[in-house]
């Protein structure tokens, strides 16, 4: 029997991504990533602490947005994305009007030990 020439490639080893996620999906594909549907004018004071572009209004307004959200866990901005679009409804709803948004990916770690005060005497080894 002759071969064949047609070339079929095989398939891939994993379905793509979807697109559009919610963002209960998002969280459950990596548990110590979060996103979040935020400001784009936000993303220099998160990713490089540049609040530079921000009026002390916008800073107000992100600062208590990250200390609500992130009371009880330390978190790190890692990612934004490029793409962003007008939202009227986003994750800072209540500290910033609708506005450009994007997606952004923080990090989260436990949140750190308390350091003993300088000066304090070291903890005694058990026998």
């Amino acid at each position: 029997m002759p071969a064949s020439s047609l070339y079929l490639p095989d398939p891939p080893l994993s379905p793509p991504e979807p697109v559009f996620l919610t963002k209960a999906e998002r969280d459950a594909r990596h548990p110590s990533l979060v996103s979040y549907l935020l400001p784009t004018h936000w993303a220099c004071y998160f990713i490089n602490d540049d609040p530079s572009g921000l009026d002390e209004d916008e800073i107000a307004a992100a600062d208590d947005w990250w200390a609500e959200t992130f009371s009880s866990r330390s978190a790190t901005c890692v990612d934004a994305d490029e793409e962003y679009g007008f939202a009227r409804y986003h994750d800072a709803a209540g500290y910033c009007l609708a506005t450009d948004c994007t997606i952004y990916r923080f990090l989260l770690s436990a949140a750190p030990a308390v350091a003993p005060p300088v000066g304090s005497p070291a903890p005694q080894a058990k026998p």
